[in-house]
């Protein structure tokens, strides 16, 4: 074989080893001339994607409040059913409007979901509700409430009321107890320790919140339970709140509404702070009734403006919604506060034996004893003429607040100068000095 034919050969079976020789000349020749430079500039411009890679999913939910669905409600006839969509819209309008929750219309982004059946036998209503942790499809809760229906409007606005209120609560209470660590969760539990009578608790709350103050500090929920922390000595103790603890009390509240105007818990807050921090009576009740105005169904501003009446305007209206357990929500039976309220309207009223029976109530109803209701007690038994208990009463106070006198308490929200001067004359005649 002569050697044109061998190199022929040879070509042929390395023609890919030559294309990549003559593609370097070939560059390398390019690079070498003057056109070279607007290649080299080309290249450095060009810009190559970078390997891609599957994209995270988005959250579809993104807040972290909890999040309820509600299923539509049933019954057990044509007519039950019908009342039964009269009661599922009330109950979705009132926990639209919930500040700690959200509805949402996608069973699949629930944390929770709430199932309500309707039974009709004549006038006789029977609701059943039922509330599932949609994570482990675990029910938690349920409840059952019975209402009269031959004034129709009055049964749904209970009604609404009890399975709103038992949503929000429950809900709440659930969400708070998760292992979690999220701010969320955390501030779930600062709201729950204002329901508490035990003044450790929230001392620890308060604590906890001031850590969250720069941080928080343009989140209306969190003003708002801050702002109510604050009153831990008229939740559990006597004295007056201190200056430092008013002006950090009003501006957070205050704050707590102007970054939501549309929160019902923090109109209530601001109430309720005006009514006992500042004895301003016509700026609590106007927080009461904006918190109303929100939602018509909410339970604390109902009592808010109970206790308004009872203290500074129709007594006997006031006491008939605290007495009424069908005003009431399920979890906010008539508590030790309300009791205690009603308490001090009966010796409003001149019926000392009533206020003494509702102060005993207030007590044998609370895990502890709270200094607010061992007052309203002494000051009753004092006024009933009842000399063991009232002086029991006293040495309980004296025992636990060595320094108390009646010139270091705090003025209880009585708007008239005379009934206050009553409340001072039982706890005197109880041998409080």
């Amino acid at each position: 074989m002569d050697w044109i034919t061998l190199i022929t050969h040879w070509f042929g079976e390395n023609e890919s080893v030559l294309s990549g020789i003559a593609a370097f000349v070939v560059i390398t020749g390019l690079l070498l001339t003057s056109f070279g430079r607007y290649f080299k500039i080309f290249l450095a411009k060009t810009v190559y994607p970078a390997e891609t890679s599957s994209p995270e999913p988005k959250n579809p939910r993104p807040e972290s409040k909890p999040a309820v669905y509600i299923e539509p409600f049933t019954g057990n006839s044509d007519e039950a059913r019908g009342l039964a969509l009269e009661l599922n819209d009330d109950v979705r309008r009132a926990v639209t409007n919930f500040t700690g929750s959200i509805l949402v219309t996608d069973i699949a982004l629930a944390d929770y979901i709430a199932y309500v059946n309707v039974s009709l036998t004549g006038s006789h209503c029977r609701v059943t509700q039922r509330l599932q942790d949609h994570r482990n499809n675990e029910d938690f809760w349920s409840g059952r409430f019975e209402a009269n229906i031959e004034n129709r409007f009055k049964a749904i606005d209970q009604l609404s009321a009890k399975l709103s209120s038992s949503i929000r609560y429950e809900v709440s209470t659930r969400f708070t107890n998760r292992e979690d660590d999220s701010f969320e969760v955390e501030l779930g539990r600062m709201g729950f320790a204002m329901i508490s009578l035990d003044p450790a608790v929230w001392a620890e709350a308060l604590v906890s919140a001031e850590k969250w103050l720069d941080e928080q500090s343009e989140n209306s929920m969190f003003q708002a339970i801050y702002g109510g922390l604050l009153m831990h000595e008229i939740a559990n103790g006597y004295r007056p709140l201190g200056n430092e603890e008013n002006e950090k009390a009003e501006r957070a509240l205050r704050k707590a509404v102007a970054l939501n105007n549309r929160s019902d818990f923090a109109h209530t807050m601001l109430g309720r702070y005006l009514l006992y921090g500042r004895l301003d009576f016509a700026g609590a009740r106007t927080s009461y009734s904006r918190s109303l105005d929100i939602n018509p169904l909410y339970n604390l501003g109902l009592k808010g403006l109970a206790i308004m009446d009872i203290f500074s305007g129709d007594t006997a209206k006031g006491l008939e919604l605290c007495k009424d357990a069908n005003a009431n929500t399920q979890s906010f039976q008539r508590d030790e506060q309300s009791m205690r309220v009603v308490a001090a309207g009966e010796l409003k009223l001149g019926n000392y034996n009533e206020a003494l029976n509702w102060a005993e109530q207030a007590i044998r109803h609370a895990d502890t004893t709270t200094t607010p209701s061992l007052i309203m007690l002494a000051a009753a038994a004092g006024l009933a003429g009842n000399d063991q208990v009232a002086s029991q009463t006293v040495d309980s106070l004296k025992e636990r607040h060595p320094e108390i006198t009646i010139d270091t308490m705090r003025r209880w929200p009585y708007k008239d100068d005379t009934d206050w001067e009553l409340f001072i004359s039982g706890l005197r005649k109880a041998g409080l000095d």
